[in-house]
């Protein structure tokens, strides 16, 4: 089973997320063909991608995300509009402002990783960028594409949206022809 960690959010804040996404994919100069956009009841916050996952690991995984019950809410701030790939931009997303919720949640991943390392799962290489994914580049963008694409996020306004986080989540990613369906197997309250 292909599996995520993720934060949950407010209803509310994602949609105000989805809704930078939806003005992205409404500007004329943003080539329609050349972003795959997310829908609205697949965006979401990645507090650690796992992959695919044996059945039999779901209760240490379950021990894991127990781990950071109690850690108490906090609140995250959105407010840029950025991408992954340099010049040529691979994945569109809304990130995380860097002050104290930004904070909390690298404190939580990093609480997550050790809960996760005791559970004989190993790290994840790359540092975590919290972000929530917008839409991503379809290959045979061109470079008059991926030059649209990132003129379309620089100058795309900065949002200015909040959440109060309270629980995560273990999540069951299934991949289907027409995008990915979510299905949260298990919760703990922060």
């Amino acid at each position: 089973m292909r599996m995520f960690i993720e934060v949950v959010l407010e209803p509310s804040a994602l949609d105000e997320v989805w809704s930078v996404g939806h003005g992205l994919q409404a500007d004329p100069n943003v080539p329609g063909h050349s972003v795959r956009w997310v829908k609205r009841e697949a965006i979401h916050l990645t507090l650690r991608f796992l992959g695919e996952v044996r059945e039999e690991q779901l209760p240490d995984i379950g021990r894991s995300l127990d781990a950071l019950a109690g850690s108490g809410a906090f609140e995250i701030s959105m407010t840029e509009v950025g991408s992954f790939g340099g010049r040529r931009p691979r994945v569109v997303w809304v990130g995380v402002a860097r002050d104290q919720g930004y904070d909390r949640l690298q404190q939580l991943r990093r609480h997550l990783d050790q809960a996760m390392a005791e559970a004989g799962f190993s790290s994840e290489p790359e540092a975590f960028r919290p972000h929530l994914t917008l839409g991503r580049v379809r290959r045979q963008a061109t470079r008059l594409d991926l030059a649209a694409i990132r003129t379309a996020v620089e100058t795309a306004p900065a949002p200015d949206i909040r959440s109060v986080v309270k629980r995560v989540a273990l999540v069951h990613s299934i991949l289907l022809k027409d995008g990915p369906q979510y299905r949260r197997l298990a919760l703990a309250e922060l």
